[in-house]
Parts: structure tokens; sequence; C-alpha cells
């Protein structure tokens, strides 16, 4: 019964929704799937690469764009098991689990900024989707990664573990 509820309702305002009012600025929801060339690339761990170190690349991703990125579908999840599990649980937050992976950029602002986001974020994560395992995108991720282990607990960028004594780190080397 809620199927076919939210699906008149859907339809409705489809309907309404023929014309693109620019004046009144309201803002409207556009979102796009982007399909992950996993079948093409089984080997290349592009959810890795889309997240960065700590979830990092994305946030990243999502600031610079304005637009939400998640990245939905099957092997979207760390644990397979589960991951199947909550598939065949049938509940609608978990349908995207039988869909193919892919990133969902929703994006929520007036029609002409609106466009010119997903614009944007479809360009920026389309490097994203490029399978390079030594590119730019993946020598920043590894220089972010080396400073995030390196300097978690010192502003310097050396960690100095050992009794708790803190050496006063030397005039910078660059």
């Amino acid at each position: 019964e809620m199927e076919k509820f939210q699906g008149s309702e859907g339809k409705k305002e489809d309907e309404e929704k023929k014309y693109l009012d620019v004046i009144s600025n309201k803002n409207i929801k556009l979102s796009e799937r982007v399909l992950i060339p996993v079948k093409q690339y089984p080997k290349f761990n592009f959810v890795g690469k889309l997240l960065g170190p700590r979830g990092n690349s994305l946030k990243r991703l999502q600031e610079e764009t304005g637009a939400k990125m998640s990245i939905l579908g099957k092997g979207s999840m760390r644990d397979k098991a589960k991951e199947e599990e909550l598939r065949k649980s049938g509940e609608a937050k978990y349908a995207h689990l039988s869909d193919e992976l892919h990133v969902l950029i929703e994006v929520f602002a007036p029609p002409g900024e609106a466009y010119s986001r997903m614009s944007h974020a479809l360009e920026e994560i389309k490097k994203f989707l490029v399978p390079d395992y030594n590119d730019e995108i993946r020598q920043e991720q590894l220089r972010e990664l080396s400073y995030l282990n390196g300097s978690e607990d010192s502003s310097r960028g050396r960690g100095i573990r050992g009794r708790g004594i803190r050496v006063p780190p030397a005039a910078p080397s660059r």
C-alpha cells in the first residue's frame, strides 16, 4: 500500500514539474546515479579511492562541489555477510544493495546553481573513476595518509613515541 501511495504522489509531482521556474529561485533537488566501473576493472578499489584517507577525499569533494555524495550498491559496505543479510531483509533503505555499485550525487539549490553544482560534481567524480594506481589523486591521498598517521599527536609532523618526554621539534628542515 505504501508503494501505491508513494507511486501516485510521484506521478503528480512529475506532472507539476514539467516547467522549471527560474524566476522564483525556489530550491530544486537534482539527483544522479553515477556507475562505478567495477565490471570493467574488477581488481581496482574504487571505493577506497573515492573515500580516501579517513573518508576525507569524499568529504572534500562534497565541500568543493556543494553536492551530497553517497557510495551505494552492491559492494558499498565493508562487511559482505552483513550486506547480503540487509539486502535480503527487503527494507526500502537497503534496496540500493541490489543495484550496481554507484555514487549517488544529490544537489538541493536554486535551478541555475543546482545544475552548475551537479555539472561540477560530475566532472570531479569522473577523475576518481579512472583506474590508475599512480595518478595525482592517489599520490595526494598517500601524502595525506602519511601526514595523518605521522602527526596525529604532534603539530610538527614528527610523531615522537617514547616515555612521554616532549622534545621540542628541531628547526623545520624544509
